[in-house]
């Protein structure tokens, strides 16, 4: 096979979630995009390394293949030969990036200005489309083509096996990120928390700002070697994200002593939709046979949260009333019965709200907006479930102090 200069591939681009971050607005130590960056180099050169995407805690994996052109996906991570690279300096800022098994380094194939051009191994040929840039915040690593000048990139933010790794438009967003963790590190000492949830979990794009979900703030509160899986989407319930597959690709990867993080309740409460309603019952049993089983199955840690509140407010008390506390219950129910962690989010939420009030709690937590307050949102918009970005960071430090409480290694990881 020879490498044309012509370039084969064409992507199609007319539907692309960047899950751009930045401008979020949030400081590190608030959970900004990129968390707070450690006071050390995140790569040494000649170290072998396997790299983690930041966005679905999937590695880079070449399948084996010694051949040129074989193409770069994402893996779950097994620390073999074909899982490991090293970065080789060539001067001028610049670092070729040589896959172990193989001795061929990563090139843009046919020197492709293109986003979504393949990212494939080839023989060292001193093209300036085989050396990277690597901008490094001291956590997380993004690579930077010198000849497109192009970012590595999960395609279409994918948190599947198999999904390729191309270039796109450098943007800072989780799907161009990677943690290089020397090779052979414990899973316990560098774990994975994977996020099953709903909207309120989830990632959003800058074109949602100032919506964000709690899930995507949370990595500002760990250490350095703690990756963020956030596997959280808008309008699932404990039911439909299984129906979906969204929990075997979540089990499809994680690994032992990583976390596996479930808050359901507010689509499994929604009566009126039959794709989204799970009976209180049925809830629990999804829980602990599928949730709970699936990640113990796979020596994995699964931690429950009860459902995070609404701005369910009370005016003839003064407080917040509890949302979802049928579902809390039988989460509750379950930590009875089996032991299993919990984070008791409805609570910890509720208390938070009662201590600012009614009025911080809609304009500053949830997503009631003012007309002209925002570009996105020229209207305004009045949301009693969904955060804003400051409400989001807010929500991640509340998981982050019930994580700081669990009798877990996973609590020795919170800042």
């Amino acid at each position: 096979m020879t490498n044309p200069h012509g370039n084969p591939f064409s992507a199609k681009l007319s539907r692309r979630n960047l899950g751009l971050l930045a401008g979020l607005g949030a400081g590190a130590a608030a959970g900004g995009f990129l968390g707070a960056g450690a006071a050390h180099a995140a790569f040494t050169p000649g170290t072998w390394y396997v790299l983690q995407s930041r966005l679905s805690g999937l590695v880079w994996d070449l399948s084996a293949s010694t051949a040129n052109g074989a193409k770069l996906v994402q893996q779950a991570r097994t620390d073999t030969n074909h899982q490991q690279f090293r970065f080789v300096d060539v001067g001028g800022g610049y670092y070729k990036i040589q896959a172990r098994h193989s001795n061929l380094v990563l090139d843009v194939y046919a020197k492709s200005k293109d986003n979504g051009a393949d990212i494939v191994q080839w023989a060292d040929n001193g093209g300036v489309n085989q050396h990277w840039q690597i901008l490094d915040d001291g956590t997380y690593l993004r690579f930077v083509n010198r000849n497109s000048g192009k970012a590595l990139d999960v395609w279409e933010r994918s948190t599947a096996p198999g999904s390729r790794i191309s270039q796109y438009d450098s943007n800072g967003g989780t799907n161009q990120q990677f943690r290089a963790l020397p090779a052979g590190t414990p899973a316990q000492g560098n774990p994975t928390i994977y996020i099953a949830s709903d909207s309120t979990a989830q990632n959003y794009n800058s074109d949602r700002y100032p919506m964000a979900g709690w899930g995507q703030k949370l990595g500002g509160y760990f250490d350095a070697n703690t990756t963020i899986a956030n596997h959280a989407i808008g309008g699932r319930s404990s039911r439909s994200f299984i129906e979906q597959g969204r929990l075997q690709a979540i089990l499809d990867v994680i690994k032992p002593d990583d976390y596996l993080y479930v808050q359901f309740g507010h689509n499994d409460a929604s009566v009126d939709n039959p794709e989204r309603y799970t009976s209180p019952a049925d809830y629990k049993m999804y829980l602990r046979d599928h949730y709970m089983a699936g990640a113990r199955a796979k020596g994995a840690i699964p931690v429950l949260l009860t459902p995070v509140n609404r701005l369910d407010y009370n005016s003839s008390t003064g407080r917040f009333n509890e949302s979802f506390a049928t579902y809390a219950a039988k989460v509750h129910e379950l930590v009875s019965e089996t032991g299993v962690a919990l984070i008791d989010l409805g609570a910890r939420s509720r208390t938070y709200l009662n201590s600012i009030g009614y009025d911080r709690a809609r304009w500053e937590v949830f997503m009631h907006l003012r007309a002209g307050q925002y570009p996105n949102y020229p209207n305004g918009l009045t949301d009693s479930t969904h955060f804003q970005d400051n409400g989001a960071n807010q929500m991640a430090r509340l998981v982050a102090e019930g994580t700081k409480a669990l009798p877990l290694p996973i609590a020795g990881h919170v800042r």
